[in-house]
């Protein structure tokens, strides 16, 4: 009772946010024709080519569809506030990606084939030769191909590789939180190095050279939308042997929330008022889902059953979009 109020006196302290809300909502909706129609015109094809077995190509399309228009509304907020306008097949590419890459880098223990996955995603992001094992990992190459073949030369800069390489070097690591009592120290390094790793290669589609401190700006979103993630995920990540500083209680909506806020200024130093105020209304929002999520599950159960009816609710709720893959098929 007494965490449920910390966390109710989050969302009032960061009220300031909730402005945001409605032209986030409005945007949220508007786009999500655009990149529902970007999915089925840049990614669906490639899944449709690659998987051969029915089931496994319906499941896999079902997860990346969902991840490709989540992951692009983060894309396309940001794009309007740094007043860009980014491809949407782009958007879609990097949403499915995402998707894919993290259940690769989940999907198999450390050891030798482990480690053997890892050097050979390397590969593909070092843009260096890639030869895949399985369809999904053939999938997720000829994705990032696509990316590489639609953007301009600008983009794919050293930053960007460095930030690729730096970010598998953290998803990698990140297999040790499945491992028991694992220091504390290396737990905080994974976990902030790879949120806003992710986040920086994200925002790095969207606009080429950023500078120092917008760089230094999105690294730091990136690390808090992580946590954002991790104190929602707290109950599967412990169901599935997963340790996180949320897992601990090592880091609390209310740290989270003052985070955010004291990112906000920066925000509009940076972007100025009006378009920090959509994107502050965006994580408002995944600040409100988490609370719900956490402290009324029975809102939150509502929301998914409904979510069935709703193409909408389906994107704000949160369900299993994790790849189940069955068979070699999707090995």
């Amino acid at each position: 009772m007494g965490q449920g109020l910390g966390d109710l006196m989050v969302l009032l302290r960061c009220g300031r946010m909730a402005a945001g809300l409605p032209s986030a909502a409005v945007f949220a909706y508007g786009s999500l024709r655009p990149l529902t129609a970007a999915y089925q015109e840049a990614v669906a094809p490639v899944v449709d080519q690659v998987i051969g077995d029915p089931a496994d190509r319906a499941r896999v399309g079902d997860a990346l569809r969902a991840m490709s228009v989540k992951i692009g509304l983060t894309m396309l907020c940001y794009a309007r506030a740094a007043g860009r306008e980014p491809q949407p097949a782009v958007v879609a590419l990097a949403g499915a990606v995402t998707r894919l890459y993290d259940d690769l880098i989940d999907g198999i223990a450390d050891g030798d084939a482990g480690t053997a996955r890892d050097d050979r995603l390397s590969d593909l992001f070092g843009a260096r030769l890639f030869t895949p094992h399985g369809d999904v990992e053939r999938l997720l190459g000829e994705l990032v191909y696509r990316i590489a073949d639609r953007v301009d030369d600008s983009y794919l800069d050293e930053a960007m590789f460095v930030a690729l390489s730096t970010l598998h070097e953290y998803q990698c690591l990140s297999r040790r939180q499945r491992e028991p009592d694992m220091p504390r120290d290396a737990l905080e390094k994974i976990t902030r190095g790879k949120g806003a790793m992710a986040h920086l290669v994200l925002c790095s589609l969207v606009k080429a050279g950023m500078g120092i401190q917008e760089r230094e700006l999105v690294m730091a979103l990136g690390d808090a939308l992580q946590s954002l993630d991790d104190y929602m995920d707290v109950e599967q990540d412990r169901d599935s042997g997963v340790t996180t500083l949320a897992t601990l209680g090592a880091v609390t909506l209310a740290d989270i929330g003052q985070r955010i806020r004291a990112l906000r200024p920066r925000m509009v130093s940076c972007y100025g008022s009006p378009p920090t105020r959509r994107y502050c209304g965006m994580i408002y929002f995944l600040l409100l889902k988490s609370f719900v999520g956490r402290r009324l599950p029975f809102v939150g159960g509502l929301g998914r059953r409904a979510a069935g009816r709703s193409a909408v609710l389906r994107l704000l709720t949160r369900g299993d979009e994790a790849l189940q893959p069955r068979g070699a098929g999707c090995r």
